[in-house]
């Protein structure tokens, strides 16, 4: 074992509490992001059932042969039940519940229904989803969360300002994206957390845009939407770029969504709710006449996963949760003509809003 995996141990306890709160008896952690939050493991299992098991005082994981030194090495978790092809992981599962008397199981939802329905096949526990309990523990952010999404924005960053040295007149989208992903690369990150989106001209009013053929032409707005991944957490930001300058309607929408952005970073205090965020930048938009072009949530929580609580949107009610870290993104988007998006990860901290980002947000031209 590497590492001593205080903060996942720290995890582990934390969900306990709430556990006990609850009156759960065993809680069921597939792979993907809540595995690697609590085990500090990031691996895949396929088609195999891989799981942690977590217990009011107990933890190991069930878990292929073939896995089982890998989960030795990598994860804090000394207790590792392998299983091979001869034997059925589900009922060794299932028998490891009825054993431990575990009336009532939590499970994370990324489990595949191909392994739930063998698993509680015939079984006496009653299962709910635990979502809504490992979405609780993601959302506030411990040091070394914080610290690692710190280095992937800035080494996202770096990558981008190596970038924009290759972006000029009839350079295509698509090798903009694979640039950056070199950039990405050539500044130490694990790998870009999503796909990058570049888009120009009448491309950059689609929000979603895939990089195309397309050449880049001078005047126009160039919306770069870029993500690395560092220590298994992501970073997510957007900025628009012009080469020489804007014509003046892309200038204006500009502006007014910088305004959208800025203000809303300042406004943001413990008596404000997510949804507070997301009404704050839609009325300086609509103010201006664009509110119509404003066409998503204003941001998305954002640490293990991309997209993950809290989201900001208008019907989340909750109020600014310390260390909480998320995007603010407000768009602009004229359908043919061209569009804007400004983004930062932030994070709430001692009543404040707090930008991860430092790259600037004043008009950017190339």
């Amino acid at each position: 074992m590497t590492g001593n995996f205080a903060y996942q141990k720290k995890r582990v306890e934390k969900l306990r509490e709430l556990m006990d709160e609850n009156r759960i008896d065993a809680f069921l952690v597939p792979t993907g992001p809540n595995f690697f939050y609590f085990t500090g493991f990031e691996t895949e299992s396929h088609e195999r059932l891989t799981l942690m098991f977590i217990t009011m005082d107990d933890q190991f994981i069930l878990a292929p042969k073939l896995m089982e030194e890998q989960l030795h090495l990598h994860s804090w978790v000394e207790d590792v039940r392998p299983w091979t092809d001869e034997q059925n992981p589900h009922k060794m599962a299932r028998d490891y519940l009825e054993k431990g008397n575990a009336s009532l199981v939590a499970i994370d939802g990324l489990l595949p229904y191909f392994h739930y329905a063998p698993l509680f096949h015939n079984s006496s526990s009653k299962e709910i989803l635990g979502d809504s309990y490992t979405m609780a523990l993601r959302m506030v952010k411990d040091r070394e969360e914080l610290e690692n999404i710190s280095t992937a924005v800035r080494k996202s960053e770096e990558a981008l300002k190596l970038t924009l040295d290759f972006v000029s007149d009839g350079v295509t989208e698509k090798a903009v994206a694979g640039k950056l992903q070199e950039n990405f690369e050539k500044k130490g990150l694990d790998m870009p957390a999503f796909g990058s989106i570049v888009a120009a001209g009448e491309n950059s009013s689609v929000p979603h845009h895939t990089p195309s053929d397309r050449k880049i032409a001078r005047y126009e707005p160039i919306i770069i939407d870029f993500g690395g991944r560092y220590g298994g957490y992501a970073s997510d930001t957007t900025r628009t770029f012009y080469i020489d300058r804007a014509k003046p309607d892309m200038e204006e929408i500009y502006e007014i969504d910088r305004e959208a952005q800025e203000t809303t970073i300042e406004a943001l205090n413990p008596e404000t709710t997510y949804a507070d965020a997301d009404r704050i930048a839609r009325e300086v938009i609509s103010r201006k006449g664009y509110g119509a072009n404003f066409i998503h949530r204003l941001g998305h929580g954002l640490g293990i996963s991309v997209h993950e609580d809290p989201y900001l949107v208008p019907d989340n009610k909750e109020l600014m949760k310390e260390n909480s870290v998320f995007t603010i993104e407000p768009g602009i988007y004229l359908p043919g003509r061209g569009g804007v998006r400004i983004e930062d990860t932030v994070y709430f901290q001692n009543g404040k809003c707090r930008p991860f980002n430092s790259f600037p947000k004043s008009i950017n031209y190339i």
